[in-house]
């Protein structure tokens, strides 16, 4: 299994680098992955998990992400981009948006009775290598941008490719059929 995730602590005085699952505006959540270029994702293949454990209820819904133009998000992504990666952008659909914003209203109630700890996870077990396996390759990074002024966020950094292919078999990443 391959996923990128990120909680919230909320400690007084801090604050997160990114927006938390509630404060984040759900039409302006982008996922970036950067990754080689052999590296496959169809559309529907990726999920966004929105969460929150802790208190007396676990509150977690799926959303399947579908992809947008990259050239949006080229200059955002610059800083975290690294030689031989192909950058894949995607979005929440405009109902998922919704589906959201009713979730973020049921969290925010939940944290006011309780310790929350909210969070972002997004699922590449559906994703597939379609090129030959050498080491060592260009990694992959998956970063998430939640309508915040701070841009881009690191969920998952520098993983190796050949590492994944090289797993156990339920764990590996999958050759393309």
């Amino acid at each position: 299994m391959l996923s990128a995730c990120s909680s919230f602590s909320f400690l007084p005085g801090s604050k997160p680098s990114i927006p938390t699952p509630i404060a984040a505006n759900p039409a302006a959540i982008r996922i970036a992955v950067l990754a080689p270029e052999a590296f496959r994702l169809e559309e529907g293949d990726l999920d966004l998990t929105v969460y929150q454990n802790g208190g007396s209820n676990e509150i977690s819904h799926d959303y399947t992400l579908v992809s947008v133009d990259p050239s949006e998000a080229k200059a955002a992504i610059a800083k975290f981009r690294k030689p031989g990666q192909v950058l894949h952008l995607y979005r929440l659909a405009p109902s998922d948006a919704l589906a959201l914003r009713d979730q973020q209203q049921e969290m925010a109630a939940a944290r006011e009775r309780g310790k929350a700890k909210p969070g972002f996870s997004v699922d590449l077990d559906k994703a597939c290598w379609d090129g030959p396996v050498y080491a060592p390759g260009v990694p992959l990074d998956v970063l998430i941008e939640a309508g915040g002024e701070e841009g881009f966020h690191p969920l998952l950094s520098d993983i190796d490719i050949f590492a994944l292919l090289n797993r156990p078999e339920e764990s590996r990443l999958k050759p393309c059929s």
